[in-house]
Parts: C-alpha cells; structure tokens; sequence
C-alpha cells in the first residue's frame, strides 16, 4: 500500500501536468499545422519555368524562420546558383541530381533519394537537375533568402 506522502506526491505530479496541458493548449495559437491538403503551389518566378512553390512557415523576404516545399517537374535543370543563405533540404519524393561547382558538369551529378537530408551553406555555387520524375523537396532556413544565378542570362527573373 503506498504511503499518504506518496499518493500526495503523485496527485500533485498530475495536477503540475495537467496544468502544463492547459498552458500549452492557451498558446496553441502560436502552433502551425500544415498538412498536405492545405498546401498551396504557386510558380517560382526566380527558378527556370515549371518549378513551383508553396511557403509553409515565415516569409523568404524577411529576418527569421522559414519552410518552404519546391516541386520540380521531370526533366528539369537548374544552372549554376547559389543562395544567401544556410538551408537545410530533404527530399520528400522522388530523386533530386546535385553537385557544388562554377560549372555544369553532369559527372558531380550526387543522387538525393527520397528521404535525403543535406546541409546547403550560404554563397556556392551549385547546380541541379531532375531525371524521369517530379521531385519535391523541403527548405528551411533563416531569413531573408534568395537565388543568385552565376550567368545573369540564367536568371528567370531577367527575361522580363
């Protein structure tokens, strides 16, 4: 039989929690949920044409957290960029192409299966292609980010 000191003990432990649980459900409105029906694309007017984006959490233009998804369709290449910013990526699906470089060279070409976790530092240059399937894959960073491209005739965004 446990002791009045230990039952004591344990329904102040219960109340602590569940006062915890309460505290916590009084923030909630400072917790996102994004699941896969909420998601919305819209085109990336700064990666070449079919690349899309949906922002998840933050804002790319301005200082602090941000998530981002970017779906590349098959058959996609992304010339020599670089990016501000440290980022970490995982691919969600498909097979993403990558390697570091000044210069397109399909020999550096590193596979990224689904599931693949990588570390992108700030300013290096890299290039990037899909194969035979759409690939999406998962940002998140400090901002504010952007893309640079090496050779301003790859940029998009100077074709207006």
């Amino acid at each position: 039989m446990p002791s009045l000191k230990a039952v004591i003990g344990l329904i102040f432990l219960l109340t602590s929690i569940g006062l915890s649980c309460a505290k916590a459900q009084e923030r909630s409105a400072d917790y996102e949920r994004v699941t896969p029906a909420d998601i919305k694309w819209a085109p990336l007017p700064s990666m070449p044409k079919g690349a899309q984006i949906a922002v998840l959490h933050g804002s790319l233009s301005k200082p602090g957290l941000f998530t981002i998804r970017v779906k590349l369709p098959p058959h996609f290449k992304l010339p020599v960029h670089s990016h501000p910013d440290e980022r970490v990526r995982t691919i969600i699906s498909g097979t993403y192409y990558s390697a570091i470089g000044d210069k397109v060279d399909e020999a550096k070409l590193m596979v990224f299966p689904t599931g693949t976790f990588s570390n992108v530092p700030p300013n290096v240059w890299q290039f990037a292609e899909t194969k035979d399937e759409e690939v999406v894959f998962q940002i998140s960073g400090v901002g504010p980010t952007g893309i640079n491209y090496l050779n301003p005739a790859d940029d998009p965004r100077n074709s207006h």
